[in-house]
């Protein structure tokens, strides 16, 4: 059975108090349940390599950050904190890791394995057609971006990500980095009158 995902990403979170803005925001804005998230930021002693890390959380961001040997833990300085909201569906585990596995496997394929904190999943190919979606909000307006800052993780991962099996159960890797507005909803209402 294939799976879409529409994943709405709201962020960056940065900066020393990334954390903290992050835990306020959720307290504030609980109605929007955020199951994944992107972490950017520097190892202890670096000085200009970023490493990532994608996770999966049923009980807050901010929440599963607290958790002994988080691997937060192991970047002292935050880059950058996006966190993910499925809006199409109320997902459940399984939905959830999924989605995780198959983010981890494109952006460990973008940046590169060893700049990844995520050692499962880096070669993962689902066995169904899988779709994800995503759009990129600020957190603090909840509007929709139009511009992402081009050094930001936001801009590794593509705005869809479709894995596709075919007839042999070769899983096909299909992409789509930025879509483009063809047309405003307004407009075409008006060239009907």
């Amino acid at each position: 059975m294939d799976k879409t995902f529409l994943i709405r990403w709201y962020g960056s979170f940065y900066g020393e108090n990334a954390l903290d803005d992050l835990k306020e925001w959720e307290n504030n804005h609980s109605d929007y349940t955020c199951n994944l998230y992107l972490i950017k930021g520097y190892k202890k002693y670096a000085k200009t390599t970023n490493h990532y890390y994608i996770g999966k959380t049923i009980q807050g961001v901010a929440k599963r950050f607290s958790n002994k040997d988080h691997h937060i833990k192991e970047l002292p300085r935050i880059s950058e904190i996006w966190v993910g909201h499925f809006v199409n569906m109320l997902p459940d585990d399984e939905d959830i890791l999924l989605a995780e596995r198959m983010l981890i496997c494109y952006v460990s394929n973008e940046v590169g394995n060893q700049y990844m904190l995520n050692r499962i999943c880096v070669n993962y190919a689902p066995a169904q057609n899988v779709y994800i979606l995503s759009e990129w909000y600020n957190y603090k307006t909840l509007k929709q971006r139009e511009r992402i800052s081009k050094d930001s993780i936001a801009k590794i991962i593509p705005d869809v990500i479709a894995y596709r099996v075919n007839e042999k159960k070769q899983s096909l890797l299909y992409m789509s980095e930025k879509l483009k507005k063809y047309w405003y909803k307004e407009e075409i209402v008006l060239s009907l009158f």
